[in-house]
This record gives C-alpha cells, sequence and structure tokens, in this order.
C-alpha cells in the first residue's frame, strides 16, 4: 500500500537527513496500514520550531475511515520529536486494530495452574 502524506513545516527547513527519516517512518506505517482502503488514508505531518524556545513540535494526523488518529511530540531536535510522535501514532494504531478486530473478545477464561481442560463427553441420545 502507497500512503499519502503531506509535510508543512513553520520556522524551519527540511534537511535531507530529516527528509530521509521521514521517508523511513512513513514506509512503516505504512506496513501497519495494509488491510485498510489505500484511497481512504491519509497522514499529515506538521513539524514546527519554536519561536524563543529551541524545541521542535512533530504533530502527526492519520486520517482513516473509521477514526482520525493524533499525536503530537516536541524535542530538541526535530528528528526525536518525529520518532516520537510516529511512535505514539502506531500505538494508537495499534488500539484501534485491535478493537476493530474485537480482540478483547477472544479471552477465554484464565486457567488456573496445572489445571487442564477435560474434554467433553456427549451421551448417545436414542432418538
Amino acid at each position: 500500500m502507497k500512503l499519502t502524506w503531506n509535510l508543512f513545516v513553520k520556522n524551519m527547513r527540511p534537511h535531507g537527513q530529516l527528509e530521509r527519516k521521514l521517508g523511513e517512518k512513513v514506509s512503516k506505517l505504512e506496513t501497519h496500514l495494509t488491510h485498510f482502503p489505500q484511497d481512504a488514508v491519509h497522514l499529515q505531518v506538521n513539524l514546527q520550531r519554536g519561536p524563543q524556545k529551541k524545541l521542535f513540535t512533530a504533530a502527526l494526523t492519520l486520517r482513516l475511515p473509521c477514526k482520525v488518529l493524533h499525536s503530537r511530540k516536541s524535542a530538541e531536535d526535530p528528528i526525536p520529536a518525529f520518532d516520537q510522535a510516529t511512535k505514539a501514532l502506531l500505538r494508537e494504531l495499534a488500539v484501534l486494530k485491535a478493537a476493530l478486530r474485537h480482540q478483547d473478545d477472544w479471552s477465554r477464561f484464565p486457567l488456573q495452574s496445572g489445571e487442564a481442560i477435560a474434554p467433553a463427553i456427549f451421551a448417545e441420545s436414542d432418538l
């Protein structure tokens, strides 16, 4: 799947290392979005440098057919800020995918240690 994405920068210029890192992380996101329709998924990346402080803020907005996921992280360098925002977005995406699969409903009753499940024995009916 090819993820469509836009980059918006404010008070800074993206350099080559940052663009390569963006490409790597977007391709990592693509692997987690293979089951979503390609035309309904869009990523918006906002990178901003603070006016007075030397903090960079990375905000990611992932638009999916069922929900919009958002993460925002700050750091003293744009690459760690983007890495942290991507990790947070991947965690949110994992939670959403588990909810869509109803993964919580799959769990069985926990067995006590050493307890085995006895096979069910059905009596023959005289019908």
